[in-house]
């Protein structure tokens, strides 16, 4: 779609990295062509100006602006080109957050990826692979280990080698501040909490413990009581779709460092040629795993 002069000038000054550039530039297109027209206008870039910076927030855009200002370069933005960087096999998926934070992040995405890249290193995971391959190496070969800032999951956890997100345990911690105002309820994206007599109560076997109510509570009479990882294994996707399986529902860093040292330790001593943690996942259970984190 054409773009008036000014129009592409401006949305190229939005500070914003490139693949985030990418979308505002779409959205206005969308913009122009809901509004019958075939040139992108000034009118369209101010909405999805506008849009945008009401999505991420003041301080999501705050920190766009320094890093702009500062001139960060759109590879120290985004961590996840450098994780990946090198001959490796094995890759990290992380969610937005990894940009400049998220309004709903429950973990730092980032640091956590630092961390178990520097574990993987020390384990030798891609020489491992390397030679547990007999056939050469495609993308597909590579080691996935996903991570998301919450319960959303924008990186599809369960259908990676490894899945991990983020979670918080909301409760009604001061039932006496609650002033019945429904803002929980209407938070909640799941509708599992109730209102009653006594306060709102949440039904938690439908909980994905993404800890929505507490952060909206204006009267923090809902908290976030514990926050951890949920971490799953052996997910895959493609013509073999396989939903990994729940290693546990939360848990701390430490755990999840055993925990996916426990993965790999599986893969190295039961995997043959081109088999993939979910091979294991499904031969052996969970069992193996298990039996390393006690």
């Amino acid at each position: 779609m054409d773009w008036n002069k000014e129009a592409k000038e401006t949305v190229e000054r939005i500070p914003m990295p490139e693949v985030m550039k990418n979308m505002t530039i779409l959205y206005a297109e969308k913009l122009a062509r809901k509004n019958n027209r075939k040139e992108v206008s000034m009118e369209e870039v101010v909405q999805t100006r506008d849009d945008y910076f009401e999505l991420f927030g003041d301080t999501l855009m705050k920190r766009l602006k320094e890093n702009r200002d500062k001139g960060v370069s759109d590879d120290a933005v985004d961590p996840q080109i450098a994780l990946n960087e090198g001959p490796l096999l094995y890759q990290f998926d992380l969610c937005h957050m990894r940009f400049i934070g998220c309004t709903r992040q429950l973990i730092d995405v980032v640091d956590l990826a630092k961390k178990l890249k520097k574990k993987m290193e020390e384990w030798k995971v891609t020489e491992m692979i390397a030679d547990k391959f007999d056939v050469p190496f495609m993308p597909h070969t590579n080691f996935t280990v996903s991570i998301s800032a919450c319960p959303n999951n924008c990186t599809a956890a369960e259908v990676k080698d490894v899945g991990i997100h983020g979670i918080a345990i909301p409760e009604l911690t001061s039932p006496e501040k609650c002033t019945k105002c429904r803002k929980c309820m209407e938070a909640c994206p799941d509708k599992c909490i109730m209102m009653e007599k006594s306060g709102p109560v949440i039904i938690k076997k439908h909980c994905k413990q993404c800890g929505a109510c507490a952060i909206e509570c204006p009267e923090e009479a809902m908290t976030i009581v514990k926050k951890g990882y949920r971490f799953m294994v052996g997910g895959h996707f493609g013509r073999w779709h396989h939903v990994g399986q729940e290693l546990f529902k939360i848990g701390d860093e430490e755990k999840v460092f055993k925990a996916l040292e426990a993965s790999i330790k599986l893969l190295r001593e039961k995997a043959v040629s081109e088999e993939h943690l979910y091979h294991m996942v499904e031969r052996y259970g969970l069992e193996p795993i298990y039996k390393e984190l006690c």
